[in-house]
């Protein structure tokens, strides 16, 4: 059995895992670190490496499951699919279709952000991409549930839900009529 060639969009910079976004985080993260150590102190500078291990340790298991999810999900839905539920010709109904998988989407970017990568690849428009995202990010089931019915009630939640229904659609029809080339591409290729 063989897998289906991954194309990631050339400017993506496949195999360069150490590309300019890295390396101006990387500066920073010096030079928050130097501050740190001038300003604070030795100990203060190691407590907060030590900080940072912590943190990378959690992190670097639910990255690694996410990535690993999101590659399955690229494998599993043929683009022809993904095209056609979500693609630039999908209408409003892909752009619904997005939103709704926003919503009902759980978890946290570690999820979400795998899964855009994957259905972008898989040939989903950046319209859809975006109407995910917000409907993600406004919408998410799960924060209802767990957060604003429990805190705040039934009737706010569901004030705030109707409130907020119709921004992913927005979102998601303003970015498809903006003037840029498709996602990943160079300006030249545009």
């Amino acid at each position: 059995m063989s897998l289906p060639e991954t194309r990631l969009p050339e400017s993506w910079g496949k195999g360069k895992p150490f590309g300019r976004s890295f390396w101006v985080f990387a500066a920073l993260a010096v030079l928050a670190g130097g501050l740190c150590y001038r300003i604070k102190g030795e100990d203060a500078f190691i407590e907060a490496l030590a900080g940072d291990l912590d943190l990378f340790m959690v992190l670097l298991p639910r990255m690694a499951a996410a990535m690993l999810m999101a590659g399955l999900v690229q494998v599993l839905l043929s683009r022809a699919l993904v095209a056609r539920w979500v693609g630039g010709q999908s209408g409003l109904k892909g752009i619904c279709i997005a939103g709704l998988a926003g919503i009902l989407t759980p978890g946290g970017p570690m999820t979400s952000f795998p899964l855009v990568v994957a259905f972008h690849i898989s040939g989903a428009d950046r319209g859809a991409l975006v109407a995910y995202l917000t409907a993600w990010s406004l919408l998410g089931l799960q924060r209802m549930l767990v957060w604003e019915i429990p805190l705040m009630g039934t009737e706010f939640a569901f004030l705030r839900l109707l409130a907020g229904l119709a921004l992913p659609i927005i979102a998601g029809l303003i970015a498809r009529r903006l003037p840029f080339g498709p996602i990943g591409a160079k300006a030249e290729d545009a």
